[in-house]
């Protein structure tokens, strides 16, 4: 079972207008208690993980290193869609790399984080880039609200993918693109490995965004879209269309 998304969300408040629902995503996360008691979300978001990591971790895992995964979860809330370097958190928690790795891997069986790996046509070429986390409580960053609207999205495109594999078969993958150039798109979907979709999320930047522009060109996905949380208008730019982020989710998805 997947959070509460934003189409869901309406039958948990149905008298709450869109933009609302939302936010309190945005501020309280997907999970169900989280969201119907907004004044005690972030209490429940501390008590959750501190829950998994103390008991359900035993199930799994060697729970003599509670405190280093406890270290890891923190500088990931940090990092929410930021590359993951395996060196680098391990130098700053003070373990190996491969135990990093290791522990987001629990993190991932715990089902706190899922990773999104990058798109790429070189199968080997994306296996060496850094891999993205993300919270299946999206209100867990701690980096900015970009960032949290970020997850959000994450946790819904996850979510429809999911449901498309199991319902009808659909081999879709939800993964992000960058290169070396520095071109970047947040998210792409890939049927059989093929780009099928590209989606750049923004706060209030009605502006195309370069790097969509340039995937675009390049692999030719059948949609492409740029969802702005405030967006009066919906338009449409070098055959790109430039949507309200809330409608769009709750509609489409």
């Amino acid at each position: 079972l997947h959070p509460i998304d934003i189409k869901e969300s309406q039958s948990f408040a149905p008298k709450l207008a869109l933009e609302k629902r939302v936010q309190r995503l945005l501020e309280c996360g997907g999970f169900p208690e989280s969201y119907l008691n907004p004044g005690d979300a972030k209490r429940l978001l501390i008590d959750r993980l501190a829950y998994v990591l103390r008991e359900d971790l035993r199930d799994i895992h060697d729970t003599s290193h509670i405190r280093g995964m406890e270290i890891l979860i923190d500088l990931l809330r940090e990092r929410v869609g930021k590359g993951l370097n395996y060196a680098n958190l391990a130098q700053d928690i003070g373990v190996s790399p491969p135990t990093v790795k290791q522990w987001l891997s629990v993190l991932e069986r715990l089902y706190i984080i899922f990773v999104i790996k990058p798109y790429s046509r070189n199968i080997a070429e994306a296996i060496r880039r850094e891999p993205r986390a993300y919270f299946f409580d999206c209100s867990a960053s701690t980096l900015d609200d970009a960032s949290r609207l970020e997850n959000l999205v994450a946790c819904s495109l996850l979510k429809y993918c999911d449901l498309q594999r199991d319902a009808s078969g659909q081999e879709l993958e939800l993964r992000y693109f960058r290169d070396k150039q520095g071109h970047e798109v947040d998210f792409v979907i890939t049927e059989n490995r093929k780009a099928i979709t590209a989606i750049e999320v923004k706060t209030a930047d009605a502006k195309l965004h370069p790097g969509l522009r340039y995937f675009v060109e390049k692999f030719k996905p059948k949609t492409a879209l740029q969802l702005v949380l405030e967006l009066k208008q919906a338009k449409r730019l070098n055959g790109i269309a430039i949507e309200p982020l809330g409608q769009w989710l709750e509609k489409e998805l």
